[in-house]
């Protein structure tokens, strides 16, 4: 039912974790368009994570009221994670970042919307709740989480590829 939600977030992950690299090879950047990119990046990560699991979670819910709260919380975290990084930044001694980045958490989001089948609606539509709010909580936490490189890097995007994969065989079945 939201495979294609799944598909698309996948989509919008990829599309962040490529568009520094290739921002960086573009010969002639000034500061300014670095400037600009940077906040352009953040919009779209505040899009992508902020209001996109909101909206899908609203949309499990069917768009009930009750929903809403964790929407809001999702789009709250994703605002102060970003404002947060904006700020401070990568960690430049250990090369990590504080809080868990939005990129990670549309990964770990499309990973939870597979459980939708296997359990009920109803326990599913609780555990996706309970999974945003805390997938909230660590955007906003002192965690730290070391900065992907190299095949780390490469490992994630595959990895969000095959669920992209996994969501597209709902289509299909």
């Amino acid at each position: 039912m939201h495979a294609g939600a799944a598909i698309s977030l996948v989509g919008a992950f990829v599309a962040d974790v490529v568009d520094g690299p290739v921002a960086k090879r573009t010969p002639g950047r000034t500061a300014e368009r670095c400037g600009f990119g940077a906040n352009l990046d953040s919009l779209a990560d505040m899009v992508s994570a902020g209001a996109a699991l909101g909206v899908v979670v609203l949309s499990y819910g069917h768009f009930r009221a009750t929903y809403v709260a964790v929407a809001v919380v999702l789009a709250t975290a994703t605002a102060m994670r970003l404002s947060y990084f904006n700020v401070h930044g990568l960690a430049t001694a250990s090369a990590t970042y504080t809080g868990l980045p939005t990129d990670l958490v549309i990964v770990s989001f499309v990973a939870l919307m597979l459980l939708d089948g296997p359990l009920r609606p109803a326990a599913f539509r609780v555990a996706l709740c309970a999974g945003g709010v805390v997938l909230a909580m660590l955007m906003i936490s002192p965690l730290a989480v070391p900065k992907l490189t190299g095949r780390w890097y490469i490992a994630v995007i595959v990895l969000a590829l095959m669920l992209a994969a996994a969501h597209a065989a709902r289509l299909i079945a």
